[in-house]
């Protein structure tokens, strides 16, 4: 996050400077609650769990309130999955079996790369609304999984999860602006899974990820 800043108030400055740039960069760290979906009933969602996104986004505009936005972050997601039949995991080259009727607690961490479009109203005295669409390739850096009776204990699962996520992301939210080019932002984000995130044959397992965007824009 510190090093996130670090460049977002760098290039903030060379913005200030270039009045005529149509970049803007904003720096954020969005509160979320993710979960996992699943399209069979053999593996059920049981429940979700809590984290923090952060990243960096730059919006180039085409027109005066028109943007193409691209990101770049760590995105924490994952959830807890009911297993009613026993399930084979693979964990460093170990295959670990989880007995039926345990809940796997799944944290998957990707290297998100947001693409989209965001369309902005005229400012409404110091505020501009904001709406945000668009797709959320994703590679997976990281993934362990636990169990209450012990089995799995933050087992790292890599080898049961697909490298590559996508997804689609929309939202809405309000920049208030605090002077010259700085504003904050703060919005609610939806973003879903379009592809199974597992190896694993029993089910389609998809993220749904809900978020307050929470960010400094330059």
């Amino acid at each position: 996050m510190r090093q996130l800043l670090i460049v977002s108030i760098f290039f903030g400055a060379l913005l200030s400077a270039n009045g005529q740039s149509r970049m803007k960069f904003n720096v954020h760290a969005d509160p979320q609650f993710a979960w996992l979906s699943s399209d069979e009933d053999e593996v059920a969602p049981d429940g979700s769990i809590f984290h923090i996104q952060t990243g960096l986004q730059m919006d180039l505009f085409f027109d005066k309130n028109y943007a193409f936005s691209l990101g770049f972050g760590i995105n924490n997601l994952g959830g807890n999955l009911l297993y009613f039949d026993s399930t084979a995991f693979i964990s460093n080259e170990d295959t670990i079996i989880v007995t039926p009727g345990q809940t796997v607690k799944h944290h998957l961490q990707y290297l998100d790369i947001p693409l989209g479009l965001k369309l902005k109203t005229e400012e409404l005295g110091y505020a501009t609304i904001f709406l945000e669409i668009g797709f959320n390739p994703m590679i997976n850096i990281n993934a362990n999984a636990t169990t209450k009776d012990g089995i799995l204990s933050k087992e790292n699962i890599r080898e049961e999860i697909q490298l590559f996520n996508l997804g689609y992301h929309a939202g809405i939210g309000v920049e208030y602006r605090l002077g010259g080019s700085t504003a904050a932002i703060g919005g609610i984000r939806w973003t879903s899974g379009l592809t199974d995130v597992t190896k694993n044959d029993k089910a389609n397992i998809t993220t749904k990820v809900i978020s307050i965007h929470l960010g400094i824009l330059f």
